[in-house]
């Protein structure tokens, strides 16, 4: 394996261990009692407005029939609405519901304040080096995404 590749598995790795350590029992997706895909959902239809189901499963990375059964369960818990698109009767839209946005909110503040505080333990110098480095990585994200053909 090339230096270059070993940098990036280690990379990968440290950051799944961190998500390890941040998902505790008081982690607000745990106390709510949400599924790893039900969680990928919510985030992915908080949006004003509604959006599409077959948007969810693309934002999501999930089947549309896994994206079905997700949301039947959102739904039954109170957490989001689906009803008809006025635009097009054949598609069905999905708004979260206030808890929804609630929970999504709490979820989101609780990964920021997590990561404040796990940045403000880095020195000064490693924050420095973390933010040159995660400005690189957007910089080439964004000549990927705005790339011909992509």
């Amino acid at each position: 394996m090339s230096p270059r590749d070993e940098q990036i598995r280690n990379i990968m790795r440290l950051m799944l261990r961190r998500a390890e350590l941040r998902l505790d029992e008081a982690h607000p997706l745990l106390q709510a009692g949400l599924t790893v895909p039900q969680f990928r959902v919510l985030f992915a239809a908080n949006s004003r407005g509604g959006v599409r189901a077959g948007v969810i499963a693309e934002r999501s990375h999930m089947a549309p029939p896994n994206v079905t059964s997700v949301l039947d369960r959102l739904e039954e818990r109170g957490l989001l609405r689906r009803s008809p698109d006025p635009d097009d009767g054949r598609a069905t839209v999905v708004e979260l519901t206030q808890d929804g946005r609630a929970l999504v909110r709490e979820i989101a503040l609780s990964g920021r304040d997590a990561l404040a505080r796990d940045l403000s333990e880095l020195s000064d110098e490693d924050r420095l080096s973390l933010l040159r480095g995660l400005a690189a990585l957007i910089q080439v994200m964004e000549r990927q995404k705005n790339a011909p053909g992509l």
